[in-house]
């Protein structure tokens, strides 16, 4: 692996053989029924803590959920975030045809979404995970999967965001929903947002309400802002009283249908 860390080649290890998660989590997700993918609570409290959650910065992590880290798909968001985040898309997410992930890193958020549209009465037809990392074994077997039914392609693009090959595919698949989770400085994830924004009719950004990314917060603030006229925006920034601070926050813009 020649663009991994020692650290991160550990992790691969690791991840590879966790890699039974993914079909796992896909059964799951597959078997939900449709009340309870807009059951909130049932969201936050049981299911997503029982997918797995990450295992890095516990300081901004809540003790009461330590007995689901380092598990399952490593999903690095707050349950009291995501639940509400996934029944948003389960109302609002139904005319997606093309998803794209700008910043995988180790998969788990990618394939709950991938997975959670294709379950929601998307008509999804393409998936593209952007990294500058090697996939890791959950996208592998995430995409081995994909190949088997034959429905969905997948695409891993490895490059940052700004590379021409990233813009080039933009350009000619352009990607309907578009999560923003790559570069975290200001002009990076300002970038990002302006490659797609003309073409995609949902973009959502990560760490919109977090301490440790201000340049993503003060972005988010702005494009409330800038993208009013064409744009309904969404926030999910709910916290936990447990950390010492403000953390993560899912922010998610859904086009306006145009006036006839």
């Amino acid at each position: 692996m020649l663009n991994v860390s020692r650290s991160q080649a550990d992790r691969y290890q690791r991840f590879a053989a966790l890699s039974d998660s993914v079909g796992e989590a896909v059964v799951a997700i597959a078997g939900l029924s449709a009340a309870q993918r807009i059951d909130v609570d049932f969201l936050e409290r049981e299911f997503i803590p029982a997918l797995g959650l990450n295992d890095e910065s516990l300081r901004e992590q809540p003790s009461e959920l330590s007995a689901s880290f380092g598990k399952g798909l490593h999903i690095w968001q707050y349950p009291s975030q995501l639940a509400p985040y996934l029944a948003w898309l389960s109302r609002n997410a139904s005319g997606v045809s093309s998803f794209m992930e700008i910043g995988c890193r180790w998969g788990g958020m990618f394939i709950l979404v991938a997975e959670w549209l294709r379950n929601v009465g998307a008509d999804l037809k393409t998936v593209i995970a952007v990294d500058p990392i090697d996939p890791t074994p959950f996208i592998t077997t995430y995409f081995d999967l994909l190949r088997e039914r034959a429905e969905i392609e997948p695409v891993y693009l490895q490059a940052y965001s700004n590379a021409p090959v990233v813009s080039a595919y933009v350009d000619r698949v352009k990607p309907d929903f578009v999560y923003v989770d790559g570069d975290h400085s200001l002009r990076g994830a300002m970038l990002d947002h302006l490659m797609v924004r003309s073409h995609a009719s949902i973009i959502v950004h990560h760490d919109i309400h977090s301490q440790a990314c201000p340049d993503t917060t003060l972005l988010w603030k702005a494009l409330k802002e800038f993208e009013a006229p064409s744009f309904d925006t969404f926030e999910f920034t709910s916290q936990y009283p447990s950390v010492n601070g403000t953390f993560l926050g899912i922010g998610a813009m859904k086009r306006r249908p145009v006036q006839a």
